[in-house]
């Protein structure tokens, strides 16, 4: 259920609101201002939720058996007392008859009321004593506190495999060969976040009370509304490329201030090297492999190993070492592995072989 949604109830059974009412810390604390000052309706049902967890936090107190006698002894005297006003109550008659006169209309007025008083009086003495010894020796269970686990969706693209998904938002992912994609359920109330390894186009559904947060590593990615192009694979740069709409990068290791990319910018950063830059990058070469076509420019042989494995599903081994500066170029669109090799093989200067999955290059 979306948090949005909560009713009191909810707010109770919720583990993430009983730790802030019960042991708050600064995460949940910030957490929950956050909820409120998006979600200000539910302060009514907060409050009353809060005042139901910690009821049910509270442990029943046991009472000694001599104050249990001593308070029926104090209810004893209370009713021993106001009988004896009652009988000590004087009448002064003035003769006989006048006496009988006056014990004949109040006794059905006057007397009447303070007996009625007195009795009454008794009755919630009484109530009062059995409702505090009932919450004594009969005390309310404590309901036992459920926690609801946290449940991820995960998707991965094998190598040799690209998925199309739609997300629960309706933003939509084209997830790249080799790559993963994590996040909660649903998303939480207050944002959609979705932890990425590898590449992967967004088309973002607009949603300005959640903002969209795609993280790799230690960079984060948010938008609101947009479309843009993510690549994070192990041991190579990181590279945003914003196709429409605006997002801010975040990397708190290399970046003070978030970059604000707009449409047509994008960002490459070096994580090992701690270094960052902006470019304006080709927007046919960022999406060609949503469309079945392999690019590279001047790409070291490092990065074509690594697309050839993910692409076509193989593993590919140097049986010697292709000279450092070598970098290679090509344009291949649906093409097999085979004629891929072959039209590298020419300007890389290598031999291949191919049994199965495996895939052997020998550099002249």
């Amino acid at each position: 259920m979306c948090k949005r949604d909560y009713t009191t109830e909810d707010f109770v059974l919720d583990p993430e609101f009983q730790k802030w009412v019960l042991s708050p810390d600064s995460a949940s604390k910030n957490y929950w201002e956050g909820y409120l000052r998006e979600n200000p309706v539910k302060q009514k049902d907060m409050m009353q939720a809060r005042r139901l967890v910690l009821n049910m936090s509270r442990r029943a107190r046991e009472v000694e058996e001599g104050r249990i006698e001593d308070t029926w002894n104090h209810i004893d005297q209370a009713v021993d007392k106001l009988q004896l006003e009652i009988q000590d109550k004087k009448v002064i008659p003035l003769d006989s008859s006048s006496t009988l006169r006056h014990f004949e209309s109040r006794k059905s007025t006057g007397y009447q009321r303070s007996m009625q008083f007195y009795r009454l009086v008794g009755i919630l003495v009484v109530a009062f004593t059995l409702s505090f010894l009932v919450n004594v020796f009969f005390p309310q269970p404590v309901p036992k506190i459920v926690e609801i686990p946290v449940v991820y969706e995960e998707h991965v693209a094998p190598p040799g495999v690209k998925s199309n998904l739609t997300l629960q938002d309706g933003s939509k992912v084209v997830l790249n060969s080799g790559s993963s994609l994590r996040y909660i359920k649903n998303f939480e109330a207050h944002q959609r976040v979705l932890e990425l390894q590898g590449e992967a186009f967004f088309e973002v559904a607009k949603d300005v009370n959640r903002p969209f947060r795609v993280k790799t590593g230690a960079v984060t990615t948010t938008a609101l509304g947009t479309s843009f192009n993510i690549k994070a694979f192990d041991k190579e740069p990181l590279a945003i490329s914003l196709l429409t709409g605006r997002v801010l990068v975040q990397c708190d290791s290399i970046l003070s201030q978030p970059v604000d990319l707009q449409k047509g910018e994008g960002v490459e950063i070096d994580l090992k090297k701690l270094g960052m830059k902006r470019v304006i990058f080709d927007r046919d070469r960022v999406l060609a492999w949503t469309k079945k076509t392999i690019v590279f420019d001047h790409s070291p042989m490092w990065e074509i190993k690594r697309v050839l494995e993910n692409w076509y599903g193989v593993s590919i081994r140097f049986s010697n070492s292709p000279h450092p500066n070598l970098e290679v170029s090509g344009r291949f669109q649906d093409q097999t592995l085979k004629n891929v090799l072959e039209g590298l093989s020419y300007s890389a200067r290598f031999e291949f072989t191919i049994e199965k999955d495996r895939v052997t290059l020998v550099f002249n």
